[in-house]
């Protein structure tokens, strides 16, 4: 026998006395080989079980369902552990080519909606917690806030304001190109139009700096 793995899922089975609807339960076999199989389905106690479609074929990365059905639960079948053998053998040689045991179990009662055996005592079951929706003003008030609080705490630019102000004078005086009438001004305070559209450059960026949100 080969040394293939084979998939299958549940790994075990468990069967509950007084609840029927766990006495069917599936078996899913796969086949993730680029290759087709054959598969058979064996048990150690064939007379309490019966599987239906018990072999067959399972194409290339293709899966199969196969049903199992306890058909004789009693008090005196519970906690004895039973297995079912799925093997899985070459379609053309026969060979086989992996097997895997599935282990089942009768138990009295009727399954919990919790059952922390299976999980382990380290694990507990969370709590959801559904955080409270607001509407869509209340979210809208509550960044207004945040955005003038923001703003207010703020320290105010006093290097940009002083840059500001000399802009401003200086975009005040006259210009030189356009000087027709004689000014008060000295000669010295004349300053070009390319000077002046320099000055203006800076104070909007100055402006843009100050005033952003």
């Amino acid at each position: 026998m080969k040394n293939f793995p084979v998939f299958v899922f549940p790994v075990s089975l468990e069967f509950y006395l007084n609840a029927r609807h766990t006495h069917k339960q599936l078996l899913t076999v796969y086949n993730p080989y680029d290759f087709s199989v054959n598969f058979k389905v064996l048990c150690t106690s064939p007379n309490k079980f019966t599987v239906i479609d018990p072999e067959g074929v399972i194409s290339p990365q293709s899966c199969i369902d196969i049903v199992v059905r306890y058909t004789q639960p009693s008090v005196a079948h519970c906690d004895t552990i039973e297995k079912f053998r799925i093997t899985m053998y070459d379609k053309n040689t026969q060979q086989a080519l992996g097997k895997r045991d599935i282990l089942t179990k009768l138990i009295e009662g009727e399954p919990s909606n919790v059952n922390l055996e299976n999980i382990g005592d380290s694990f507990h079951p969370l709590v959801t917690r559904i955080a409270p929706m607001r509407s869509i003003e209340e979210s809208t008030k509550v960044t207004c806030q945040r955005s003038l609080h923001h703003r207010e705490q703020q320290p105010v630019n006093v290097v940009a304001i002083a840059v500001s102000i000399c802009c401003i004078a200086a975009l005040i005086l006259p210009t030189q190109p356009e000087q027709v009438i004689k000014s008060q001004w000295p000669d010295w305070l004349h300053i070009g139009s390319n000077l002046k559209l320099v000055f203006s450059f800076v104070l909007g960026l100055v402006c843009m700096l100050v005033l952003r949100p």
